[in-house]
């Protein structure tokens, strides 16, 4: 008899502190989904990645998914994650850590969607940013090629840029003067990704096109099922 499976979302976020967005795409994610799931979040006492991984095992789980609603792969899904949960599923599960979001099909199409949406009368090249990460060089390495993606796909030159770590958006600011397209590859309209918007028109004016996250996008609902389609754990699989 196959073992039972059972999928866990991983958030970064604490539970005190829900990314309602990503909460919400979850959710609607969830209601394709075939077998028992849980939320579970790296940070904070409560809903813990330790609490999700309890509440399957009581349902009979043996098979674990664990999917990060993130968008790259850094500490927390590389170091963290595997480590917190091999410290406490059972001996006799099996774990399968699915990949990121931000490679998906769905996050490159919603990218190309929002470029084509933009006017062609003036050529703007585009600054793609990404949080960045100083660990991992794979991060960026994903992020320049969705970049190189992007720039066949759109006809326009897309750079790609981090908020941290090496390849800073702000070296490519003072690269180019012209007017940008600036898509800020954020999975929510939270702290991060309002300080970078603030910062580029503080420091350029109102010149550049600064176009909306993933926040609230169905993009990160199919982004969710593209991950989970070779899993066998939806109603579509």
């Amino acid at each position: 008899m196959p073992a039972k499976k059972g999928v866990i979302f991983v958030l970064h976020g604490r539970q005190d502190h829900i990314v309602k967005t990503n909460i919400a795409a979850i959710e609607q994610a969830a209601r394709a989904v075939s077998v028992p799931f849980a939320i579970g979040f790296l940070e904070g006492k409560h809903q813990t990645l330790e609490d999700s991984i309890a509440k399957l095992v009581a349902k009979g789980c043996q098979e674990f998914i664990f999917l990060p609603v993130l968008l790259f792969a850094a500490t927390h899904v590389k170091v963290e994650l595997p480590m917190r949960a091999g410290a406490v599923l059972p001996k006799e599960a099996i774990a399968t850590y699915l990949e990121p979001l931000g490679t998906t099909h769905a996050v490159l199409r919603f990218l190309a969607e929002q470029l084509a949406a933009q006017p062609k009368l003036l050529p703007q090249s585009v600054l793609l940013i990404a949080h960045g990460t100083p660990h991992f060089l794979e991060p960026y390495a994903q992020l320049a090629e969705i970049a190189q993606k992007l720039t066949l796909i759109s006809g326009r030159k897309v750079y790609p840029a981090n908020y941290h770590g090496e390849h800073l958006y702000t070296t490519v600011l003072n690269q180019i003067p012209t007017p940008l397209i600036v898509q800020r590859l954020f999975l929510t309209d939270g702290f991060l990704p309002t300080k970078i918007k603030q910062d580029i028109v503080t420091k350029r004016g109102t010149k550049d096109t600064i176009l909306p996250t993933l926040a609230d996008s169905p993009a990160v609902v199919a982004a969710i099922l593209e991950r989970l389609a070779d899993s066998n754990v939806t109603h579509h699989a």
